[in-house]
């Protein structure tokens, strides 16, 4: 695989990674530290813990919004050095996806993959650089990001049903994580694009 390649690929991956941590930072809820909780030794320690998981909650947060993402950047990726066309099969194969929601997902996966391969073939030496490089202008970049939340969306809404629980805690959960989604990919095209 080329060092242009590779370069690239290490961008658009951390941007995905930065992104996965911003998400889950607005999703998940920091403990707060009072005062007195500092003076009473026991209310700390239990505040010590809360504090640990919300880092751990974090990190699994994240690890779990990256894994459809990294996999589809690593099957353009083999795609593009290999000069053949995106085969995402091997990323359904991996993915735990009900049958049920297969198109949707497939759909998402799909946009996503068309998003990464046009970053790909961009110029530039940043993530920003690519972005400006493959869309031009912000209106490009957005409608882009458009058709991404709308996939992913979908995907989301139709997963809802296949989720043992509690179906409107689901509901809520994903409206929130779209919600914030939509939220920071706004700041960021506003950030490369000022």
């Amino acid at each position: 695989m080329g060092t242009e390649l590779d370069r690239k690929k290490e961008l658009i991956l951390g941007h995905e990674q930065d992104f996965a941590k911003q998400v889950a930072g607005e999703i998940i809820d920091k403990p707060q530290l009072a005062l007195w909780m500092i003076l009473i030794p026991i209310f700390f320690v239990f505040y010590y813990f809360q504090l640990k998981r919300y880092r751990n909650g974090l990190q699994d947060f994240s690890s779990n919004f990256l894994v459809t993402r990294q996999r589809t950047l690593d099957a353009v990726v083999e795609s593009v050095a290999a000069n053949k066309p995106v085969n995402l099969e091997s990323v359904i194969e991996l993915s735990s996806t009900p049958t049920a929601v297969q198109q949707q997902y497939r759909a998402w996966l799909d946009q996503l993959a068309a998003h990464f391969l046009l970053l790909l073939k961009a110029e530039g030496d940043s993530y920003e650089e690519l972005v400006r490089s493959a869309h031009g202008k912000k209106s490009t970049y957005l409608v882009e990001l458009k058709k991404l939340n709308r996939v992913e969306a979908d995907f989301n809404r139709s997963l809802i049903s296949h989720i043992p629980g509690e179906q409107d805690t689901f509901k809520t959960v994903i409206r929130s994580m779209q919600d914030c989604v939509k939220k920071i990919r706004h700041r960021q095209a506003a950030d490369i694009f000022p």
